[in-house]
């Protein structure tokens, strides 16, 4: 007689990747805060691209819906990145980690 296992229930945390995409920002935006006007220029470009990439791996996998309060506060940090506006760029990008914070993680932050 043969007797199945049971199989490991994987729960996987939605918006990953967007979530790593949105720390790297904040560190990279915190980095650039002091450098020159056209290293900063650059710096959040590259940030900006990034994001848009986690934005459209999100997109891809079928999350966006999972976690569309955070890619709302992504677009809008690449819409202040666009316009230069670092530190209202940084507000967004907090928002979005806090709204992609899984609520077991915030009780244990507690």
């Amino acid at each position: 007689m043969h007797t199945e296992l049971p199989r490991p229930v994987l729960a996987l945390t939605p918006g990953l990747q967007l979530r790593r995409a949105v720390d790297t920002a904040l560190v990279e935006l915190q980095k650039v805060a002091q450098s020159e006007r056209t290293e900063m220029l650059g710096a959040m470009r590259r940030v900006n691209d990034n994001l848009h990439g986690a934005l459209a791996h999100t997109a891809a996998i079928g999350e966006t819906c999972l976690v569309a309060a955070a890619v709302q506060a992504v677009h809008a940090a690449e819409e202040h990145l666009e316009a230069s506006e670092l530190s209202q760029a940084r507000v967004a990008l907090t928002t979005a980690r806090e709204r992609l914070t899984p609520p077991s993680a915030k009780k244990d932050l507690s």
